[in-house]
Parts: C-alpha cells; structure tokens; sequence
C-alpha cells in the first residue's frame, strides 16, 4: 500500500493520506527527508502508524509531533500499547496527544528543576492500581532510556492520564472530579460504620469498582434511573442503616456538585454499602 504525503511535518513525521482517502500519520527515520506533499510513501518505508479520526485532536497531535523530541514521542507511542496490554482493552484516541505531551513536559520540567506534587498520588495508586503499575514502568522506563528521574508522583499522574482515555473523559479534570468524589465517599462510610477497611480485599475492589462507575455516570449524565419500588422498599427496610448512609452521599453529592442521585442509584449505593461493611464485620 502506498500513501500520499499531505505535509512533512518534520524530517521523521508526514501526513498522509491511504488509497481510501483516510489521513494518518507515519514515523519513520528520515521519512520526511527532501519530500513534499503530492509525492508518494511505500507501507515498507513507514516504522509506525498513527491514525486519529477525530479531526481536533489530530491537529493537536501534529502540532505536538512538529516540537517535541522524536526518541521521547516514540516511547509514548509505545507506552499506549503497553498499556491496552496491562489493561485488557483499547483507550480513547485522545491519549495520543494527552500522554505525549503530558509525559514531554513532564520531561522538560524536570530537566528545568521544576517539580509539581500530585495530591491525588496515594487515591490513584489505591483506586486504579493496573493504571498506576503502567505510570511506575513509564517512570522507570523514562529514567533508564533519558537518564531523567521523574518523581514517584508521576506515576500517578501518568496513571490519570490513561484513566481519562478510559473512561472517555473530554480532560483530566473530569478523571480528577472522579477520584476526588470515590474518594469522598470511602470517607463517609469509614465515618458512618466508624470502621476501616482491608484495601488488598476482594469486597473492597469490588466497592471501589462500583463508585467509579457510579462517578462516571453521575460527571457523564447518565444515571440509572429506574422505577422499582418494591425494590426500594426492600432496601430502605432491609439494609436501613446502609440506605441512610446512601442518603447521605446523596446530599454530599448535591451540596458539593449540585447532582440530584436518582433513587436505583442510591439503592445500588446501600447495597455495596452493605456488601462491604458486612465483609469487614465477619473479619473482626
């Protein structure tokens, strides 16, 4: 397959476009060299492919492409891969462009004497620990081929990074939001039950798990919004004090977010509730 060169980006990077009219873009060393557009790239000549079919963050991705260092662009590229490997599924083609600059500046920073904290560091490793394992190889990986120490607190964010992908966030805010809110919550249940909880615990994941979802849906504006009322009525009677617990999440969500939580979601809510307090009462 031949492709068609739109733009040279730099010496190591062109826009094309394939034989059905779809633009990529393809690295290779000295793909660019002394070429314009119009002219023709054999498959064979091409190292990687890059193809984003949303038209902002291609232009994005080019723009960085045209500044950043070649060797450092190419281990983010590799680091998407890796990563959908650890995680057992794709992510949102945006983290082309978030990961590779993310991880550049971070580069930059660094070199510059320049270190940011990551108040989130200690939820993230906690609340997306397969994410956090591909930010620590990203830190490790980037000061065994760059001679560049970036702090631990990277991981975490690198982690944030590749949950936004995941969760199909518009920005890292949105994946902040989240962990701050998770983390809001594990709060008023430890305050509520007066109880802490075995985080290495299978319930515990599982409770995590479900709040994430649960965020996800409450920033996406998607939450479930059945009508089971004898369900509710079970609930409220059968699992009371979890129900209020539930009730009270509920109100920390509207006073801090101004999100009403429909009655299937807070249901949902006091039967984990319940799940992982009576976990943690069989164990003491």
């Amino acid at each position: 397959m031949e492709f068609q060169i739109l733009k040279t980006i730099n010496n190591n990077i062109v826009s094309c476009l394939d034989p059905q009219g779809r633009e990529h873009i393809l690295m290779g060393r000295g793909l660019g060299f002394g070429r314009k557009a119009g002219q023709t790239i054999g498959q064979d000549q091409v190292e990687k492919i890059f193809s984003i079919t949303d038209e902002a963050n291609l232009e994005r991705f080019k723009e960085l492409l045209s500044r950043l260092p070649r060797r450092q662009v190419e281990f983010c590229t590799e680091l998407i891969p890796y990563a959908c490997d650890v995680l057992g599924h794709s992510l949102n083609e945006s983290v082309c462009y978030t990961l590779c600059d993310h991880i550049c500046f971070a580069i930059e920073r660094v070199k510059n004497g320049m270190a940011f904290t990551n108040a989130l560091h200690t939820e993230v490793r906690l609340f997306y620990p397969r994410e956090y394992g591909v930010g620590s190889y990203a830190v490790s990986e980037i000061a065994r081929r760059f001679q560049v120490q970036l702090p631990e607190d990277e991981a975490g964010s690198i982690a944030m990074h590749i949950v936004n992908a995941e969760f199909d966030y518009e920005n890292t805010n949105d994946a902040v939001r989240m962990t701050e809110l998770v983390h809001k919550i594990i709060s008023v249940v430890r305050y509520q039950y007066h109880m802490n909880f075995n985080e290495e615990s299978l319930h515990f994941g599982r409770f995590v798990t479900h709040l994430k979802f649960f965020a996800q849906r409450l920033f996406q504006d998607k939450m479930l919004d059945g009508d089971d009322g004898e369900l509710s009525s079970l609930i409220r009677t059968q699992y009371a004090d979890s129900y209020a617990c539930a009730e009270k999440i509920a109100k920390l969500v509207w006073n801090d977010y101004q999100i009403a939580v429909p009655e299937e979601e807070l249901v949902y809510l006091a039967v984990y509730i319940r799940r992982i307090t009576a976990a943690n009462d069989d164990k003491e």
